[in-house]
């Protein structure tokens, strides 16, 4: 079981460091690095040598070569499939385990990464389609989410705590359904290449309530060119899109700072309390960071690691709390 526990909390890490990658490729705008999928340019790998590229532009007279997109794009699928590769492992070892310990978990893993796999090839397929970009986004974290459950079930150490009269179960579900509300809205912003449509902070172009248009910001089906990189939205749209993760952020920040002090009353959830406000204030500072200073690509791909952290924070919390009793 210890051994099971430990590649359990591998494939944790593996899956932070395969969305932080998969940031890191959007953010460098790197998502059609390579034009096809699974390889690169007809590649296994991509096209490197000059007669290679050559041939590629030749193929994909669409896309040219770019070698420094390219890697990226290939590091972040190889990186996945290694993830791929863990879970299978996971579910493998489980079911042989059967006896003792349940495989439903580690099975319904493997279909989500399986359909997370679709949504990476409708990612490139579709050309950056801003829907399924989100919704990469959230196959990932329901990987990492489910992942943490998996490895939280195998570590005898992480027990129920024992006192319910500070924190209750369901103030956990409320603040995890508001984060996720929040990362949805966050990728949405990113998808749509809205993160620089306000500058400023907290004022967006100076001003607190810009004009705006909700109803194309919230469109799942405009119309596009050739391909959706950089956007196809309008301004008034994006600053829409732009405010809606503002205005999350400020509901998230009031209502975690209510669960940071139930949390810091009982001892045994201090320790989760205090790095979820650690977690918090972090990624306030990267978020008004990312405005004032025109989207700095470290600190953008921070911020996506760092609301996977919180994530991870709040799933081990609501594991903590799922049988909470009175003594």
């Amino acid at each position: 079981m210890m051994r099971y526990r430990h590649l359990a909390w591998f494939s944790v890490v593996l899956t932070l460091c395969v969305i932080v990658l998969g940031a890191y490729v959007r953010l460098s705008d790197a998502g059609l690095g390579c034009p096809d999928w699974p390889g690169c340019y007809g590649h296994l790998a991509w096209p490197n040598e000059a007669q290679e590229i050559e041939q590629a532009n030749k193929t994909f007279v669409e896309r040219a070569v770019e070698v420094d997109k390219a890697w990226k794009e290939m590091a972040h699928r190889y990186l996945a499939g290694v993830l791929s590769l863990t879970v299978l492992v996971l579910f493998i070892w489980a079911y042989r385990q059967r006896k003792l310990y349940s495989y439903t978990l580690p099975l319904v893993i493997c279909f989500v990464i399986l359909f997370q796999a679709a949504l990476g090839m409708w990612t490139v397929t579709l050309k950056l389609h801003p829907s399924i970009v989100m919704s990469h986004l959230l196959g990932g974290l329901a990987t990492l989410s489910l992942l943490s459950w998996l490895a939280c079930s195998r570590s005898p150490s992480i027990t129920p705590y024992r006192y319910a009269g500070h924190v209750r179960q369901w103030m956990v579900v409320v603040g995890l359904i508001l984060l996720l509300i929040q990362i949805a809205l966050g990728g949405w912003t990113s998808a749509n290449y809205a993160a620089l449509a306000c500058v400023g902070f907290p004022q967006c172009n100076g001003v607190w309530w810009p004009q705006m248009d909700f109803i194309q910001a919230l469109d799942l089906f405009k119309q596009y060119g050739p391909n959706y990189e950089f956007g196809v939205k309008d301004g008034p749209a994006r600053m829409a899109v732009q405010m809606m993760h503002r205005m999350g952020f400020v509901v998230v920040t009031l209502y975690f700072s209510w669960l940071i002090f139930k949390l810091t009353r009982n001892r045994e959830l201090l320790p989760l309390g205090l790095s979820l406000l650690g977690l918090l204030a972090l990624q306030i500072v990267l978020g008004i960071i990312n405005v004032t200073y025109s989207l700095p690509l470290v600190i953008a791909t921070m911020h996506n690691g760092v609301a996977a952290l919180l994530l991870l924070n709040m799933v081990v919390l609501l594991y903590k709390t799922r049988q909470s009793r009175s003594l």
